[in-house]
C-alpha cells in the first residue's frame, strides 16, 4: 500500500483526504440508523466521489482510501457498480468536539438562521442565562419616570418583582374602591366595570396592540372622585340638610301655602312641618343613608365632569 501512496500527487492525496473526511462524517451522522442504511449512504458517497476521478485512477484511489480506515477490505475495481466499503468504526465525538463543530457551522449562517439556532438551543434548555444579573436597558424618559439616575439601569429580575407588586397593589386598591362605591350606591353605573386589572395587565404583557388606558382611566377617575367626595361630600350633605330642615326653609314652605283663617298659627304649622321632615333623619341608619347618597351623587357628578 505504501507504493500506492507514493504514486499519488499532492492533489490526488487531497481528494483521498477529503473523501475520507466525508465518509467519517456520514458514519457519525448515521450512527443511529441501521447498518444496511449506513452502508447505502457510504456507497452513494463513494460513487459520487469516483465520478470526479479518471477511470484509470479509480482503483488506485480506492486502494489508498482503504488505508485510511483500520479495517480489512478489497479495493473497488468497478466504477459503475462500486463495492460497498467495509464497515467503518463509528467516530465517537466528545461534547466539546460537537460544540466546536456546531460553532464553526453556525458562524457562516445568515443572521436569521443564527437566531433560529439560538432559539432552538434555548428551547432545548442548552442556553444558560443568569437572570439575576440581567440588566434591562431603558430610555432616559422611562428612567425619569421610575426615579433612576442617568447612569442607572434596572435589574430585569427586580423589574419583574416590582411589576408583580404594582399590578397586585393596583388591583386591590381598585377592588376596594369598587366595594366602597357599592356601599354608597349599589345600583351605580360606575360599578359596571369589566375584567380585573390583573387580567388587563396580563393581556397587555402578552398581546400586540393591547392597551391599559381604558382600565387605568376608570380606576384613576373612581379613586380621584372618592377622595374628592371625602373632602366635599360632607358639605354637600350639609347643604341638602339645610335646604330642607333650616327654620327659614320651613317657614318659606309654610308661607307659600298661604295663611288659613281657622286652624293652627304659623309657628305651630312650622313646628308640625319640621317634625314631618325630621322623620327622614329619625335614626342613625337613615342619616347614614342620606350621607352615603350625598357622597355617591358627588362621586358620579365628579366622574361625569372628568369625561
Amino acid at each position: 500500500m505504501s507504493h500506492a501512496n507514493n504514486s499519488l500527487t499532492e492533489q490526488d492525496s487531497g481528494w483521498v483526504s477529503e473523501c475520507a473526511g466525508r465518509l467519517r462524517l456520514i458514519q457519525a451522522d448515521a450512527a443511529g440508523v441501521s447498518a444496511d442504511k449506513r452502508r447505502e449512504y457510504l456507497h452513494e458517497e463513494i460513487t459520487r466521489a469516483c465520478k470526479e476521478v479518471p477511470p484509470a485512477n479509480r482503483k488506485r484511489y480506492l486502494e489508498v482510501l482503504l488505508t485510511r480506515f483500520p479495517v480489512a477490505g478489497q479495493a473497488v475495481h468497478s466504477v459503475s457498480a462500486p463495492a460497498a466499503p467495509p464497515p467503518v468504526a463509528p467516530v465517537v465525538e466528545t461534547a466539546d468536539q460537537i460544540l466546536e463543530r456546531l460553532l464553526a457551522a453556525t458562524a457562516k449562517l445568515p443572521e436569521d438562521k443564527r437566531a433560529d439556532v439560538s432559539r432552538r438551543l434555548s428551547e432545548a434548555g442548552l442556553v444558560w442565562v443568569d437572570r439575576e444579573a440581567l440588566v434591562l436597558e431603558v430610555s432616559e424618559k422611562l428612567r425619569q419616570k421610575i426615579g433612576l439616575q442617568n447612569d442607572q439601569q434596572p435589574q430585569l429580575a427586580k423589574v419583574v418583582e416590582l411589576l408583580a407588586f404594582l399590578v397586585e397593589a393596583l388591583s386591590l386598591v381598585d377592588q376596594n374602591a369598587l366595594k366602597t362605591m357599592r356601599e354608597l350606591s349599589p345600583r351605580s353605573a360606575l360599578l359596571n366595570r369589566g375584567e380585573d386589572f390583573r387580567k388587563t395587565a396580563a393581556l397587555y404583557l402578552t398581546s400586540e396592540g393591547a392597551s391599559l388606558d381604558a382600565q387605568w382611566n376608570a380606576i384613576r377617575g373612581l379613586l380621584g372622585s372618592l377622595l374628592a367626595a371625602m373632602q366635599g361630600g360632607g358639605k354637600e350633605f350639609g347643604k341638602q340638610f339645610l335646604n330642607r330642615m333650616s327654620p327659614d326653609a320651613i317657614e318659606d314652605v309654610i308661607l307659600s301655602e298661604g295663611s288659613k283663617f281657622m286652624g293652627p298659627g304659623k309657628s305651630e304649622r312650622c313646628w308640625a312641618r319640621y317634625k314631618e321632615l325630621f322623620e327622614d333623619y329619625a335614626t342613625p341608619d337613615l342619616i347614614d343613608r342620606k350621607i352615603k347618597d350625598s357622597l355617591a351623587g358627588f362621586v358620579e357628578r365628579a366622574m361625569h365632569s372628568n369625561r
